[in-house]
């Protein structure tokens, strides 16, 4: 048997090295925390012993109830090395089990323990906002930017159908909104707006103009390669803003998407790429109609993620090159940039765990929708 004094939340292992107090025992007397009725062991002799305390209970409790929900299966251990050791296995192979292969999304799950987040948003602004609800979370990790062109498809997308092109970046807009942030063209607009247009991405050339000139003086060159006339083709074409100025309403809404019906009957007079990217929408929109308006991934807390799963332009020019950097300068500056799109708290009661792997579920299904159609986009 064996007593150690020290605060609960420590950790002794023993691991070929006797461990014993350092000062000398009183007559007839050993140390405290020392072996009480053993002799010391010697350094030939390999041993490891690991007290649990209580500061642990928590999460070897969250961990016990996600494998007795069944849907963490205990075979996907290989060997047992630790409590956290055996969630990783499980539910990276419930991932796998569940992730259809992409091949424009990017982005990474990471377990992480509470104090790994508040690590990661001990920078964010509104970090005092994030109270932990749980002792473990499922952190969404985006690492880089994927750009991705879709100019000329959609040019012949116009060709088909006048809707057709506003159809896939509402769609696109509500899957992304639905699971993981997608960078579409309306947002280089609206970033380009905040920068020269006074945020106004309605603005009009003479509004324009004006702020402008209190930035460049007279140079009438540089003012006319930043008036919305000559940067809206180039960012955001009409009917690939997912939002529109209504001026009798005095708002933005957003555009209407063409239904399955009209989707379907696309596919009958089109053929090749065309009937495949209508096909792919059909399909996306049927999964968007089943989850409703649910944030599938429920997070929790979203920092400010410098990147996105997938970036979607007219053209990879350098006016995109313009906008991205200025964002990327903008969260250096602020010091609050990060690679994390947001964490959700691990449930711990077995409906919830349920509900929340279902939602995972359909949130991969619905990823792998959204994969396809970039996919024909940008081919």
């Amino acid at each position: 048997m064996f007593f150690d004094p020290r605060p609960s939340g420590a950790e002794v292992a023993v691991s070929g090295e006797p461990w014993q107090s350092r000062r000398t025992p009183a007559a007839r007397r050993r140390a405290a925390h020392d072996f009480l009725s053993l002799p010391v062991i010697g350094s030939d002799v390999q041993t490891r012993a690991v007290m649990c305390w209580n500061a642990e209970k928590d999460v070897a409790g969250l961990i016990s109830a996600q494998f007795n929900s069944g849907l963490l299966r205990p075979r996907d251990v290989p060997e047992f090395k630790g409590a956290g050791d055996a969630l990783a296995h499980g539910f990276f192979a419930w991932v796998k089990r569940h992730t259809p292969r992409m091949h424009c999304l990017g982005f990474n799950f990471v377990l992480c323990d509470v104090q790994a987040v508040l690590e990661a948003v001990q920078y964010q602004e509104d970090r005092s906002d994030f109270n932990p609800t749980s002792p473990v979370y499922l952190g969404i990790e985006i690492a880089e930017e994927n750009v991705f062109e879709i100019g000329r498809r959609a040019a012949e997308l116009r060709n088909i159908h006048s809707r057709l092109v506003s159809t896939a970046m509402v769609l696109i807009n509500r899957a992304a909104g639905r699971t993981i942030w997608v960078r579409t063209p309306d947002e280089f607009l609206g970033e380009f707006a905040s920068w020269f247009w006074d945020g106004d991405s309605q603005a009009t050339d003479e509004e324009a103009r004006e702020m402008l000139t209190d930035r460049f003086g007279e140079d009438e060159a540089e003012i006319e390669h930043y008036l919305p006339s000559v940067v809206r083709p180039q960012l955001c074409p009409d009917d690939m803003d997912v939002y529109r100025w209504h001026a009798k309403s005095r708002r933005y809404l957003p555009q209407r998407a063409l239904g399955v019906s009209a989707l379907r009957r696309l596919q009958r007079f089109t053929s090749g790429r065309t009937r495949r990217i209508c096909a792919e929408l059909e399909k996306l929109s049927l999964v968007l109609q089943r989850v409703g308006n649910r944030d599938l991934f429920g997070c929790e807390y979203r920092p400010q993620c410098a990147y996105a799963a997938a970036t979607l332009t007219v053209q990879n020019d350098s006016r995109v090159g313009e906008v991205l950097d200025s964002h990327y300068e903008h969260l250096a500056s602020a010091g609050d940039g990060t690679t994390y799109y947001g964490f959700t708290p691990l449930a711990s009661a077995p409906e919830a765990i349920r509900r929340q792997y279902a939602n995972w579920s359909q949130g991969l299904s619905i990823l792998g929708q959204l994969d396809r159609v970039i996919a024909c986009l940008a081919a």
